[in-house]
């Protein structure tokens, strides 16, 4: 779900944004979903933060980029291999696609204490069927093939974010920045700190102390890279240990449950501000996908055989240390 290629996406600026104006929530002690993936899947700008991605968004269902990818490699000839080369989906890890751990700490202390943030791990770019030398083992005409493919796939995820999506990826950024701005949540992630402390883990920032697992631990595989080694006994009883120090932290502070139901609320205003925007958006990129489609024996004609990122993925979800803005 979240292990996916990030591709570039540049985000273009319009000259007249969307409605960001919005209400600061009074939300109490909420109660905490059962899940971060649960909290998502009732909110209004889900959807929208899903679609190229999702297939099931319900808004363009079946319109996305492993789906585009799957049709260029049979318009090139080569659909027995669709599932064996590297192609780019847009990873959003915030706004559609959610994992236990995160800037709401970490939800579920039975999963803590089974995986701990070994349940974070996955592929942070890594192309599917592209593990190490799996695409060189295919004969050379399949392995051309999927180099065009993944460039049209590529651009067409750059001219979606630079069209249609551009007001989902303004929306974006704006609800994040709202939400991890947002008094409440910053005094509970304080009461989350606190308690952490007690538990003898220093930390100011529930997204950062999972990442720092991951990352430290080996357990994120890196583009290009071979399979790092599997941690000790030692080592996963560790972090284990502070994953469920860190739910039980999320729990007592009501992190979570404060962390949803902020950003529930600017979901619900921005999309409802913006919903006649948000529908264009989306026509368009359906027929967009649609010309693509019919594109595609075009394309590889003329495109690239060698890959390229581009410039970059965009942001997606909940910025770190996002600066100030007024809403």
């Amino acid at each position: 779900m979240c292990g996916c290629a990030a591709l570039a996406a540049c985000t273009a600026s319009a000259s007249t944004g969307p409605i960001a104006t919005v209400t600061v929530p009074r939300v109490g002690k909420p109660v905490p979903p059962v899940s971060a993936q649960a909290a998502l899947s009732s909110e209004a700008f889900t959807s929208y933060a899903g679609l190229g991605a999702s297939t099931d968004d319900g808004l363009a269902p079946g319109d996305t980029y492993a789906a585009l990818h799957t049709a260029c490699m049979s318009a090139a000839g080569y659909s027995q291999y669709a599932t064996d080369v590297p192609y780019g989906i847009r990873a959003n890890r915030g706004l559609a696609f959610a994992q236990a751990a995160g800037p709401w700490g970490y939800l579920g202390t039975a999963l803590a204490a089974q995986v701990g943030f070994a349940g974070q791990a996955g592929p942070e770019d890594v192309p599917a069927g592209s593990g190490p030398g799996s695409l060189a083992t295919l004969p050379q005409a399949v392995q051309s093939a999927a180099g065009k493919c993944a460039n049209i796939v590529l651009n067409f995820n750059n001219a979606m974010f630079d069209g249609p999506l551009a007001i989902v990826e303004t929306l974006n950024d704006d609800i994040s920045n709202d939400v991890v701005n947002n008094a409440d949540l910053k005094k509970a992630t304080r009461v989350w700190s606190a308690c952490m402390a007690r538990n003898g883990y220093a930390s100011s920032d529930p997204d950062a102390l999972a990442q720092q697992a991951v990352t430290s631990l080996g357990l994120r595989v890196v583009a290009g890279q071979s399979p790092p080694p599997t941690p000790s006994a030692a080592q996963n009883a560790a972090q284990i240990a502070e994953a469920v120090a860190d739910a039980n932290c999320t729990t007592s502070s009501d992190l979570a449950g404060i962390y949803y139901a902020i950003q529930a609320s600017f979901e619900r205003q921005l999309v409802s501000a913006n919903q006649v925007a948000l529908d264009a958006g989306v026509r368009q990129y359906k027929a967009a996908f649609a010309r693509e489609l019919r594109r595609l024996p075009a394309l590889l004609r003329t495109t690239s055989v060698s890959f390229q990122l581009g410039r970059g993925p965009t942001r997606k979800g909940p910025a770190p240390s996002p600066s100030p803005q007024s809403s």
